[in-house]
């Protein structure tokens, strides 16, 4: 071949070449969306999909009817407050960003960060922005002050700790209609709140939820009378639900968030199918804008949401089914089941469009050869542990789901649990226990602070001692279980099992003995710092599945 035909061939091949390069491009759906010059991220915290479903929220259901949006959006462990809001603008986990806790500052920290840009801090949203758009503008408006610890204000441009939600929304609306940033981060806090005071799934709850949608509604509103809205895409998110009156656990109703797209460049319509983390908010920010993220970020942008972009081709489905709903449900920490006098019906709702119900009424696990078909309520007169399972064409389908029924005689004297609560500053072994500041004494069915103390007592410091007497039946080896906010200590017999230092979270740690059959003393001390109290043990032993103790085998102190 001549040299000027191998140079044109040559040349042809290299236009080809990057011709089949761009088309892959495409079709991998690495473009950046069009029409979106403004990005809008509303962050509610503390708002669980649960919230939203319960809760008068026409905004919201609005943009899910005309946006994206996914339900089943995962937080990250544990799911307090800084370690989600660092995930939502630092596009990592904590092991990368190393927010470990609230109490996590730029000079104060246990695991530093595993690259750092100014300050300490891992590279965020805004360093992205600042590095790679130095001319666009940007704005972080926070409710809750110590998010500021998580922004650096050398990247940001406009920055304010907000005065509760109506004032951080007052803030955020004078900023869009006055500035226009390219991109506006916005932390509101009061449903975190509603949560922690009246617990999480109570009307109190769902009201702040219902102000939350109103409150988004006055910012989409601002983009409209800014001129801004039709190239504004919206992000309404959260750092965690709840359990009760707290977080920082690893159910679901803690770890599960909303994830709300809606606006320009958006589908409209959209179930998203892929599993989405909470550290996957920024990376679809950046993605919108063109930027290209560091290597150290672990999220990677939900592209399927965006007008022209395919469905990813997934070989592992997200499990999207929900567990059956065993009736009836408590709304503080407990599980659902609870405590009943001589009987209790037993009701199993299946909230799926497909499946039946199959349960099991001794904590094993459901199958289609141990199950039994759900077809009516019924009525159970014994403490029962009852699991229950969608099936879907024979295959189990989701999460499985327990109830504990605790069943007693009302008429037998002998159950029940001495308490007395004390003023105290800390949790002491038991022998140490502050006699002279006794507050009060009394007698309880079961080891559970809710009844006992009234709300404002749960604001200061005290610590409660539970006492009984506990029925073992068999012989063997018995696991025990604390689940509290703040810090618990459980003896059996003299001896320290279980101890739990949940400090700030609602954590669940558990210890063994071996136990003969007959009577043992159970000691329970627990310790409120001032905040939600709460505090439930459970045991597991030969025969019997684990469960919450049951009134009918605690015996008062003579």
């Amino acid at each position: 071949m001549k040299t000027k035909q191998l140079a044109s061939y040559l040349r042809f091949s290299l236009f080809l070449g990057l011709v089949i390069m761009i088309s892959c491009n495409s079709k991998d759906g690495n473009k950046q969306p069009k029409g979106i010059s403004h990005i809008v991220v509303i962050g509610i915290d503390g708002m669980s999909p649960d919230g939203i479903a319960n809760a008068h929220t026409p905004m919201m259901d609005s943009m899910v009817a005309n946006g994206a949006s996914s339900f089943a959006t995962r937080a990250v462990l544990p799911t307090s407050s800084g370690p989600n809001w660092g995930s939502m603008i630092m596009g990592a986990d904590v092991e990368q960003h190393g927010i470990t806790e609230n109490s996590w500052e730029q000079t104060k920290y246990v695991l530093p960060a595993v690259v750092s840009v100014r300050n300490n801090l891992f590279p965020s949203i805004f360093d992205l922005i600042r590095d790679q758009k130095p001319n666009a503008k940007t704005a972080a408006i926070y409710d809750w002050g110590t998010f500021g610890r998580y922004v650096n204000e050398a990247v940001v441009d406009i920055n304010i700790d907000g005065d509760k939600e109506d004032g951080t929304t007052d803030a955020v609306v004078n900023t869009i209609l006055e500035h226009q940033p390219d991109f506006t981060f916005v932390h509101i806090d009061h449903v975190d709140h509603a949560g922690h005071d009246h617990s999480h799934g109570s009307q109190a709850y769902y009201d702040a939820v219902a102000k939350a949608d109103l409150l988004i509604t006055r910012i989409v509103e601002a983009t409209k009378e800014a001129g801004i809205y039709e190239k504004t895409m919206f992000i309404i998110s959260s750092d965690h639900g709840g359990r009760g009156y707290s977080h920082g656990g690893a159910t679901l109703g803690q770890i599960e968030v909303p994830f709300i797209l809606y606006g320009a460049g958006i589908k409209k319509g959209y179930t998203i199918k892929e599993a989405v983390y909470q550290y996957d908010n920024p990376a679809t920010v950046a993605f919108a804008m063109g930027l290209q993220t560091p290597q150290a970020w672990i999220g990677r942008p939900i592209k399927s949401v965006f007008v022209g972009q395919a469905e990813p081709t997934l070989k592992y489905t997200p499990n999207y089914f929900y567990a059956p709903n065993i009736l009836p449900t408590n709304n503080t920490f407990t599980q659902a089941g609870g405590i009943f006098k001589n009987k209790a019906q037993v009701v199993i709702k299946n909230n799926n469009k497909q499946g039946e119900i199959y349960y099991t009424l001794d904590g094993s696990d459901v199958s289609l050869e141990n199950g039994i078909r759900y077809q009516k309520p019924f009525d159970i007169q014994q403490t029962t542990v009852v699991k229950a399972q969608i099936f879907v064409n024979e295959k189990p389908m989701g999460n499985s789901n327990t109830a504990y029924f605790r069943i007693y005689d009302p008429n037998n004297t002998k159950l029940g649990v001495n308490y007395k609560v004390y003023a105290a500053k800390q949790l002491p072994l038991l022998h140490h226990l502050p006699k002279d500041s006794l507050l009060y004494q009394g007698k309880h069915i079961e080891f559970s602070v809710e009844p006992i103390l009234p709300q404002w007592e749960r604001q200061r410091e005290i610590v409660v001692l539970f006492e009984s007497e506990l029925q073992i039946d068999q012989a063997g080896e018995y696991t025990f279980y604390t689940t509290s906010e703040e810090e618990s200590m459980l003896y059996v017999d003299g001896h320290l099992v279980v101890n739990n230092n949940g400090k700030y979270n609602l954590l669940e740690r558990s210890g063994n003995i071996p136990l003969k059959a007959g009577k043992h003393k159970i000691q329970l001390a627990y310790y409120n710092e001032g905040s939600f109290a709460h505090i439930e043990a459970a045991y597991q032993g030969p025969q019997l599945p684990k469960q919450i103790i049951p009134t009918n085998k605690l015996y008062k102190l003579q």
